[in-house]
């Protein structure tokens, strides 16, 4: 496989703009498709800002709606993937991670782990996902994607690693926790030893996305980083403000490090599997 050129975009939006927010998403990747970027990669929920609450029913969408027609046409060129809100079949309303790939679209991820607590309430207006699934990208190879809480729970990227993928995403819409007394936030480090230390100790790529700006008492503060699978940051954007990250995902860099420390290959999966039957 080639070495895929990744960007990722820490980006403000608009609450509940369906078509501002799409005419936005369309400006960028025909931007990183002239780059020669081979991949773009917005935040959570950047189809439709987060803290959408009762509109979440009128502006889900269903993957096939002709409404994501612009970004199925860009995808011929590069692949696209971006948070919305998804409409299933059976009308569930669910936080999704969508793909764009050579024409087609799919939902890659619904969020699992819904943040109802504090000044989360997300369980009131989205059903959980159920499901914890790597899939395949022709540009990018084999990809896990979760959703911003998600990553504080081991189980999410630890099945997508152990999947096959090589190159984690996490797309988050994270709000600012203020810490009296600290310059800086301690959200911002908390999310930074997370990245490290999943790319570490999986041995994979991991790219978050968060995004920027303000949606009523939420201020969003950016930050995004990739971490190479020897845990070392790549890559990192500022707090607050928009902007892209441009990264190349080498392979080869993942065999090198499992060659050079097998203690991802030596995850014993089967007494795992069943102490976890033990436990639950």
């Amino acid at each position: 496989m080639q070495r895929p050129r990744l960007r990722i975009v820490q980006n403000d939006c608009v609450l509940a703009n369906f078509a501002e927010n799409l005419s936005r998403h369309i400006r960028l990747v025909e931007q990183a498709a002239a780059d020669g970027m081979d991949a773009i990669a917005f935040p959570e929920l950047s189809l439709t800002g987060y803290n959408v609450q009762d509109a979440a029913q009128d502006i889900a969408i269903h993957i096939e709606d002709p409404a994501l027609e612009p970004l199925r046409k860009l995808s011929g060129d590069i692949t696209i993937i971006c948070g919305g809100i998804e409409l299933s079949d059976d009308y569930g309303v669910y936080n999704a991670a969508f793909l764009f790939e050579d024409g087609d679209a799919r939902s890659a991820h619904r969020k699992i782990y819904l943040p109802t607590y504090g000044m989360f309430e997300e369980l009131r207006y989205f059903s959980a996902g159920q499901r914890i699934e790597a899939v395949t990208s022709r540009r990018l190879g084999k990809i896990g994607i979760g959703i911003c809480e998600d990553f504080w729970h081991v189980s999410v990227p630890y099945l997508l690693a152990h999947q096959g993928a090589k190159l984690l995403f996490v797309l988050m819409s994270s709000p600012l926790r203020l810490t009296p007394g600290e310059a800086e936030p301690a959200i911002v480090r908390q999310w930074r030893k997370i990245i490290s230390t999943y790319s570490f100790l999986f041995s994979t790529y991991v790219a978050c996305i968060n995004r920027v700006g303000n949606e009523d008492s939420f201020t969003y503060w950016g930050s995004s980083a990739v971490s190479g699978p020897d845990g070392a940051p790549i890559a990192e954007a500022p707090l607050f403000e928009e902007h892209h990250l441009d990264v190349i995902v080498d392979h080869d860099a993942v065999k090198h490090a499992r060659l050079q420390s097998s203690h991802f290959l030596d995850e014993d999966l089967r007494l795992f599997s069943q102490e976890l039957k033990d436990i639950s």
